[in-house]
């Protein structure tokens, strides 16, 4: 059985929000939903070869999705994890109903647009429910160029970018999309936004994989970039302020080659050190 870190279900590909350093490439996306009858099919593949600490349901908004309590419930029922979190950006955090508390874990709230009426009311939110669930509120102070429509030729640039992504090497973010399984949100995000962007090459088909374990072990372990990491800059883009950006500014950001988007001296630093989680997150409170 292969144990990892944390799984990750986009219950909703869209947000309510449009911000200007989404990895997700959520401001791209249509209104969509989880095809939930699939990822249970899915899931109890899955469940038979891997197991995770946390699975996390998010998006897009995860809040979004309507069918939220009864997603909770059947993966809760499905036992791959043996914990469930929703990251949110805490927009609609009273959708969150009784019945999902009671079911979940773990809130992970990323507050994007910090202010302190805003701070104020989810902490309000989180200290009321701290008895149900574990909260965390992420403040952010800034983003960083996720990827670029124009793929990076350099090869060693790729290597190392890759090296020092901190959401696949550190955190173990993967995904878990369609019948595939990704080793990070930006493998999926970006396969699906990049033009003969292949998904064999990218994540590990789940369902009818008479050889799945063997298969995601080699990937999980593999120290290989993949087709999309051309394109992606990891977690050393450049910084920039937090916004909110219409759906032409997203693209027109992205239109910038990997070299004018890259934070050389972050790139270099995180290459001779650990740096932690220096990359985006500012201040994080628990309850």
């Amino acid at each position: 059985m292969i144990t990892v870190e944390s799984l990750e279900i986009h219950v909703s590909n869209h947000c309510n929000l449009s911000c200007r350093g989404c990895s997700h490439i959520s401001p791209l996306e249509k209104k969509e939903f989880l095809n939930e009858e699939n990822m249970y099919l899915v899931l109890k593949k899955l469940s038979s070869v891997l197991h995770c600490k946390v699975i996390r349901l998010l998006g897009g908004e995860p809040t979004l999705n309507s069918n939220l309590e009864n997603i909770v419930s059947k993966i809760k029922e499905i036992g791959i994890s043996d914990e469930i979190s929703i990251p949110t950006n805490g927009i609609l955090i009273s959708k969150l109903s009784e019945n999902i508390l009671n079911n979940i874990d773990i809130v992970e709230i990323s507050n994007y647009n910090y202010n302190e009426k805003i701070s104020k009311n989810l902490i309000e939110w989180a200290k009321k429910n701290k008895d149900k669930v574990t909260t965390y509120i992420y403040l952010y102070d800034y983003f960083r160029e996720p990827f670029s429509y124009h793929k990076n030729a350099n090869k060693q640039l790729v290597d190392d970018i890759y090296k020092t992504c901190i959401i696949s090497q550190k955190w173990q973010c993967f995904n878990v999309y369609g019948e595939y399984f990704y080793k990070c949100p930006q493998s999926l995000a970006i396969c699906k936004n990049i033009e003969n962007c292949n998904f064999d090459k990218n994540g590990i088909k789940i369902l009818d994989n008479q050889n799945l374990e063997e298969e995601l072990e080699k990937y999980i372990n593999s120290t290989s970039p993949l087709q999309t990491c051309d394109y992606c800059l990891g977690t050393v883009g450049k910084r920039f302020n937090i916004m909110q950006v219409s759906k032409e500014k997203y693209k027109k950001e992205a239109e910038k080659n990997i070299e004018e988007m890259l934070d050389k001296e972050f790139l270099k630093r995180s290459l001779e050190e650990d740096v932690g989680d220096m990359f985006t997150v500012g201040k994080v409170l628990k309850f």
